[in-house]
């Protein structure tokens, strides 16, 4: 799956999960790109618009692995790229 199609899939994740993606330009470019955050209790991703597409994917999917749920459908790269990042952020106990 090209970065574009995987992008628009993240994208369409959040929608099925509430949370709003804005992506904007930052006076102070952000050191990756951007992150989950919450405004007046909702979930909200802001995506630095001059970070390459690449770091804008990655910076969606890490907000994602916060948030995601095995019941909402996502295409399997998209689902991949979410659990290694969760695997990274939640080490497995031995």
């Amino acid at each position: 799956m090209d970065d574009q199609l995987l992008f628009d899939e993240l994208l369409l994740v959040s929608k099925k999960l509430g949370v709003e993606v804005r992506v904007e330009s930052f006076e102070t470019p952000a050191t990756r790109g951007g992150g989950l955050c919450i405004v007046r209790g909702e979930k909200l991703v802001l995506l630095d618009r001059s970070a390459p597409l690449p770091d804008r994917i990655l910076v969606l999917a890490r907000a994602l692995s916060e948030l995601v749920s095995e019941t909402v459908y996502m295409a399997p790269e998209a689902r991949e790229l979410i659990e290694g990042i969760q695997g990274i952020s939640h080490p497995r106990k031995p």
